[in-house]
């Protein structure tokens, strides 16, 4: 099917984009049925919205086709064929995961103004902040829906609510600290663990319950997918300062114009105190200028933050992947290993 080899594009063009693309791509490869399943995914994931109201329905189909790199689901799926289960047991959680992040973008949007996502215009551009936020909200009642009717719901169900506490709490802690560049190291991690790293910890775990494991597979599951998900978001805000605004699909330094200090920033401005005082007009209000936004982005460079965040990606790595040692070995196992090492050496 069509989508079979799309699926099978964004996946291969991801291991190319690792430190080592041939061992990712292989390790994809020996995976009996990964790509039939993904594909299963995607029909499943436009089937979920078939019920909402039209409205609804388009933004949030806009959103969910947007594509992305399905991480989550793949993750999930990889994680179930680990653990002894049959991949397809997990989709239905792959859909939840995937759900659940389309919502949270659509949110994270209307928070920040955002007018692109993945370098098409953003839901909120076309149906508005009303629409997009209940949008969003349908969506993650929807992925909530789909977990409760899975035979392992009673595992994966309340998991998925205390993950879905943790992804508003980690954004009310990100909200409190915008715009001041006050934010320590610690502060910053308790936004991405709770934004980011907690749903990857989920949409691990519910693969090992998808498996019908239960007690330490799942644990170990959730500790690896916490430690990728850590691992990813330090990338993504190093590559915010680095990348080619092209390729990222964003405009560079899109955290400081949102007014977001992340690790790189954090760090430049413990190096460099007078950095504060450039942006100050930004953290009192202001519109930051070009000049002001390649200033801090030449800092965030000249003293490290890149590479420290890159660095701390591969603690977090190294970690998730001891986790894993729990789990016997075998060609989902190491296509895990390959996924977490792609995550955190990707350039765009």
């Amino acid at each position: 099917m069509a989508n079979d080899n799309v699926i099978r594009e964004q996946l291969e063009d991801a291991a190319r984009r690792g430190a080592r693309p041939e061992k990712a791509q292989a390790a994809l490869a020996q995976v009996p049925r990964l790509f039939d399943e993904l594909g299963a995914l995607e029909v499943q994931l436009t089937r979920a919205t078939a019920d909402a109201e039209a409205t609804l329905q388009s933004a949030a189909r806009h959103q969910v086709a947007a594509g992305g790199k399905r991480i989550r689901p793949t993750v999930a799926l990889l994680a179930c064929g680990a653990s002894g289960g049959e991949m397809s047991a997990a989709v239905p959680f792959g859909v939840a995961a995937e759900l659940t992040h389309s919502a949270t973008l659509l949110h994270d949007d209307v928070i920040d103004d955002g007018p692109l996502r993945r370098g098409m215009p953003a839901s909120r551009v076309i149906w508005g902040n009303t629409v997009s936020v209940l949008a969003g909200d349908w969506l993650l009642t929807r992925s909530l829906e789909i977990t409760a009717g899975h035979p392992a719901a009673a595992r994966a169900l309340p998991a998925l609510l205390a993950t879905m506490r943790r992804l508003v709490e980690g954004e009310v802690k990100q909200l409190s600290l915008r715009g001041g560049f006050r934010a320590t190291e610690q502060d910053y991690f308790q936004v991405i663990e709770g934004k980011t790293a907690s749903l990857f910890g989920w949409a691990c775990a519910a693969g090992g319950w998808a498996a019908g494991q239960e007690g330490a597979i799942p644990a170990a599951l959730s500790r690896f997918g916490e430690g990728i998900g850590t691992a990813f978001q330090l990338v993504d805000d190093a590559l915010d300062y680095a990348a080619d605004p092209e390729k990222l699909g964003k405009r560079l330094g899109a955290d400081l114009v949102e007014g977001k200090a992340t690790l790189p920033l954090i760090r430049a401005l413990l190096a460099e105190p007078g950095l504060h005082a450039r942006l100050a007009p930004i953290a009192d209000g202001a519109d930051p200028t070009d000049e002001v936004c390649l200033e801090v982005i030449a800092a965030v460079k000249r003293t490290g933050g890149v590479e420290a965040a890159r660095a701390l990606a591969r603690e977090h790595t190294r970690g998730a992947l001891s986790a894993l040692e729990t789990l016997p070995d075998g060609v989902h196992r190491r296509a895990l290993v390959e996924a977490a090492v792609m995550l955190t050496e990707r350039a765009f």
